[in-house]
C-alpha cells in the first residue's frame, strides 16, 4: 500500500494498533508510552504533556483510555494535575537505591565473585488469590509475570529465585533477556518504575529434591538451606515484586549491620 503521508510528516504511533490483540488494555499500553517519554526525557521534569483531545487524536483512542492511563501514571507518582491548567511532569526524587541492597549481581561483584543466571521458566500467567492479595492485584489485572532463575557465583549454584511482577506495570518484561540484564535495571530504565522500600523475611528449611538438585547438593542426604521471601514496593505503596528465594545454607550466610538510623543488608558466600 503506497504511504499516503506528507513528505516530512511524522508517522503517527502504531504501537497500540500492532499490539492491540495481545490481551494488553489499551489504557496500560498508552500509560507506558507515556512513561517512555518520561523517562527519556521528551516529557521534561515540570513539562505539561498533551491535552486529553490531543492525545486522543494522536494515538486513535478514547477518552477514556487516555484518562485511565493519565490515572495510572498520576498513581505512580510521574504525574500530577493542576486544577484549570493541566497535566504535568513530576520532578523525580533521588531515591534508596534499593536496587543495590537486594542485587545479587551487585552483591557477587562486591565480594569479587563472577555472578551469572540461567533462567529456567519466563512466563505469563493468572495469578492465584494468594499472589493477588500479596500484589494487590485487581480482578481486571490479575496477570503477572513469573521468572524462575538459577544464581550462580563462580559459576557454583547459590540460588534458586522466583521473581513474581504484575504485568500491567511491566507489560513487555516476559520478552526480555533475563540471563544478561539485570532485572531493577530494566524496571528503573524501561518502565520508569523505583523500588523504594522492600519487607523480606526469613526462613530455615530442608530442600526438596528438586530444588536440592538445582543447587548441586549432594544426593541422599538433607540439605538446608534459607527460604527468603520479599515484597518491593514503589514510593506510593504499590507492590511491584514478590520474591521467593532458595539459598543453599552451607555456600551463604545473610548479615545486617544495625545502625542509629538504617539497616545494611550484605549476602555472605562461599564458594
Amino acid at each position: 500500500m503506497k504511504d499516503s503521508r506528507v513528505r516530512g510528516e511524522p508517522a503517527r504511533p502504531a504501537l497500540l494498533e500492532t499490539r492491540q490483540n495481545d490481551g494488553i488494555p489499551k489504557y496500560v499500553q498508552l500509560a507506558a508510552i507515556i512513561k517512555d517519554k518520561i523517562i527519556g526525557k521528551e516529557y521534561a521534569a515540570n513539562q505539561q504533556i498533551p491535552t486529553e483531545e490531543q492525545l486522543c487524536q494522536e494515538y486513535q483512542v478514547s477518552r477514556i483510555t487516555v484518562r485511565e492511563a493519565v490515572n495510572r501514571l498520576v498513581q505512580d507518582n510521574l504525574l500530577t494535575r493542576k486544577q484549570g491548567k493541566g497535566t504535568y511532569v513530576v520532578p523525580q526524587k533521588l531515591r534508596r537505591d534499593i536496587a543495590k541492597v537486594y542485587s545479587f549481581t551487585h552483591d557477587m561483584e562486591q565480594l569479587g565473585l563472577r555472578p551469572s543466571s540461567t533462567v529456567l521458566d519466563q512466563r505469563v500467567e493468572v495469578a492465584d488469590a494468594e499472589l493477588r492479595a500479596r500484589l494487590k492485584l485487581s480482578e481486571s489485572d490479575d496477570r503477572v509475570t513469573r521468572i524462575r532463575r538459577l544464581r550462580k557465583a563462580n559459576g557454583a549454584p547459590i540460588l534458586v529465585e522466583t521473581t513474581i511482577l504484575p504485568v500491567h506495570l511491566c507489560p513487555r518484561l516476559v520478552e526480555e533477556d533475563l540471563e544478561n540484564r539485570s532485572l531493577y535495571q530494566i524496571l528503573t530504565e524501561q518502565y520508569g518504575l523505583f523500588p523504594y522500600t522492600a519487607e523480606e523475611t526469613y526462613e530455615p528449611v530442608i530442600l526438596r529434591p528438586a530444588d536440592a538438585k538445582l543447587l548441586e547438593c549432594r544426593p541422599r542426604r538433607p540439605q538446608a538451606a534459607f527460604a527468603i521471601e520479599r515484597i518491593a514496593y514503589l514510593e506510593n505503596g504499590t507492590p511491584i515484586e514478590y520474591t521467593r528465594s532458595l539459598a543453599r545454607g552451607d555456600r551463604m550466610t545473610l548479615g545486617i549491620t544495625m545502625l542509629a538510623d538504617k539497616a545494611d543488608f550484605r549476602r555472605r558466600v562461599g564458594v
